[in-house]
């Protein structure tokens, strides 16, 4: 457990009186979206958890954390969070861009975007 996460588990449960009662608040918290406790920027950590979760990738380099800030800093982190997805679910087609990091996410955009349109304009997605 981190440090951030201690420290607010330990504060509402002060609060509530409660540790189990605290322990889900916290969570629930957590995963509402409402209580950051990662490292850094949320919607950093919400792209690069999306890719890794989505593309089943384990090592998250420094220089994928600034990718995802320039990425949502730029187009937003649903946005972006979106486009992992439909590309995750599109890669079994013809031609699909291949991406192993979010580094090679950021650098591949424009073809990734203009391979989902052509998919869109032909009827093979639903975006």
């Amino acid at each position: 457990m981190n440090n951030r996460k201690k420290y607010v588990l330990e504060f509402v449960t002060k609060v509530v009186g409660d540790k189990i009662k605290a322990e889900m608040i916290v969570e629930r918290l957590s995963d509402e979206g409402l209580l950051h406790l990662g490292y850094g920027d949320a919607d950093v950590d919400m792209i690069v958890e999306k890719f890794a979760t989505t593309f089943g990738t384990t090592k998250t380099s420094k220089y994928d954390r600034f990718s995802a800030g320039r990425l949502a800093n730029k187009y937003g982190s649903q946005a972006i969070c979106g486009i992992i997805e439909l590309l995750a679910k599109s890669q079994t087609e013809k031609f699909a861009p291949v991406t192993n990091s979010v580094v090679q996410l950021e650098e591949k955009l424009p073809s990734i975007l203009n391979f989902l349109r052509n998919l869109k304009d032909n009827g093979e997605i639903d975006a």
